[in-house]
């Protein structure tokens, strides 16, 4: 233990009685007698995983009083990761409109207790009765769409998966697969089971008015952490203490970054594209996470629904606010690939001037969905986002909505979520002693809750490892291996 002469300055203010604003006295004895230094925790991303770590470390801090020190460090200029919104026309009295994550649902039950604490409004989405499914040649069907049960594999695709259950073929890859497209980009036959459970899971989706990023920052403002803004992380050295004997972590990167060593890094954002470097460590993520790149585009248009002639319908056809596709053609099977011909279908710039797309090829996006209608210089204009695999030129949407419809646009390319292939081993949780990693759950599934629930399970370790028990006291586990909390309780909120 450090000797009383190793805190000379505090021990001076505390014979003075002039500790530090906010210190309680038991904590001056403590620094008397030679306490050890809190527990430092850096935490890498500001998203939901990032945010929501320091918020579970702060909500144990609360129940049982340890002292542990958090540092936030996002390399970009916001909290939320990819939860992040925009505004039409750029102009801030115009409602905002989700550019990522967009939705959760009842079942997420983190993100709806954090709403409910936060006092923060929800808007209910999706009119349910109102989708329109297409294949790329003709519109199936405009009705309703129905949630299935399902059970958790990831060594098979959803088709295998649901199929084996008694889902007829022709429903999975119409009815789940129009699903899987517009939640993950991939089809029914290429993602797991657990990802295409999780898309038919929609009902009651909602999401925070003005913007999902606002838990993200409740998160943090609450946790009580340093959150450092415009800030990169490229590098993470092991070493050993010399005054602990312990493995402790060094931050490499901005000139902002503190010098002291962390005694535990969370690193909440996908290893693949951080950039970072780890050095002294046999640290591993593998195995690699392949994402999907998704082009999002906001488009507002005068016109109230797509046009019907787009889709093969006569003028005049109803073509509902939630366009979804399917790859599967029925009796001729899958399309092997996109065919090309003059003709008169959708101009597609890509293919070249005067020259059309075949629309009996894949469809050529993953989903149109309706959002909001707003007054834009005295007319009423309708918001609608498009999910696509390349992007969308302005002629393109003036095919789907009308010539002269079209008038703010905003495009984005996502690395969205993880290609949910079939797998059967995952990312460590642990990657090394003091490095935890959030994003290792993404493989398995990727929402805004499960980087939650991802983080609450680190954290609860984290401080099993560094002070004997949890978030919550010993005993109360989430998975019931102790005394279960009660169904209407949430484990971390309620202990």
């Amino acid at each position: 233990m450090p000797s009383l002469t190793s805190y000379p300055r505090l021990t001076a203010l505390a014979l003075l009685g002039t500790l530090p604003l906010g210190w309680p006295v038991v904590q001056a004895t403590q620094v008397q007698l030679g306490a050890t230094p809190p527990l430092r925790v850096a935490i890498i991303g500001a998203g939901a995983g990032g945010s929501s770590a320091a918020f579970w470390i702060h909500k144990a801090k609360e129940r049982h009083g340890m002292d542990v020190q958090v540092d936030i460090f996002e390399k970009l200029n916001y909290v939320g990761g990819r939860s992040i919104t925009v505004h039409p026309y750029n102009d801030p009295s115009l409602p905002s409109e989700e550019l990522g994550a967009s939705i959760f649902v009842p079942a997420n039950k983190n993100l709806f207790r954090a709403a409910q604490e936060f006092g923060l409004d929800m808007i209910e989405l999706f009119d349910e009765d109102d989708v329109t499914l297409w294949d790329g040649d003709q519109v199936l069907f405009t009705g309703l769409s129905k949630a299935l049960g399902f059970a958790n594999y990831t060594t098979q695709s959803g088709f295998d998966l649901f199929t084996s259950q008694g889902v007829r073929p022709k429903f999975a890859e119409e009815m789940i697969e129009a699903a899987t497209r517009v939640n993950y980009a991939q089809d029914v036959t290429t993602i797991h089971g657990v990802g295409a459970g999780v898309c038919m899971v929609a009902g009651g989706a909602a999401q925070i008015a003005g913007g999902n990023y606002k838990i993200f920052e409740e998160f943090i403002k609450r946790s009580g952490a340093k959150l450092h803004l415009n800030t990169t992380v490229s590098g993470l050295q092991k070493s050993l203490s010399a005054s602990t004997s312990k493995h402790v972590w060094t931050l490499d990167g901005d000139s902002n970054i503190p010098s002291t060593p962390y005694d535990h890094v969370i690193l909440a954002a996908p290893f693949a594209s951080s950039g970072i470097t780890i050095q002294d460590s046999s640290a591993s993520f593998l195995p690699k996470v392949e994402y999907v790149r998704l082009h999002v585009t906001l488009v507002s248009t005068t016109s109230s629904s797509a046009r019907p002639e787009r889709f093969g319908l006569q003028p005049g056809t109803h073509v509902g606010k939630f366009i979804l596709t399917t790859e599967n053609r029925g009796d001729k099977g899958r399309p092997e690939s996109s065919s090309v011909i003059c003709d008169t279908g959708s101009l597609d710039p890509a293919v070249g001037a005067g020259c059309k797309q075949n629309l009996g090829s894949k469809p050529d996006f993953n989903s149109i969905t309706y959002h909001q209608t707003f007054e834009h210089k005295g007319r009423k204009e309708h918001i609608w986002k498009v999910f696509s695999m390349e992007k969308k030129s302005n002629e393109w949407l003036e095919d789907v909505f009308g010539e002269g419809t079209v008038g703010w646009v905003y495009r984005k390319e996502w690395h969205s979520y993880p290609v949910l292939h079939p797998v059967r081993s995952f990312p460590p949780v642990q990657a090394d002693e003091g490095l935890w990693y959030v994003n290792s759950m993404e493989p398995f599934i990727s929402t805004m809750e499960t980087e939650t629930l991802s983080s609450r399970n680190i954290v609860d370790n984290l401080l099993k490892e560094s002070f004997g028990h949890g978030i919550c006291p010993s005993g109360i586990s989430p998975d019931g291996s102790g005394n279960k909390v009660e169904d209407e309780k949430i484990y971390g909120w309620d202990c």
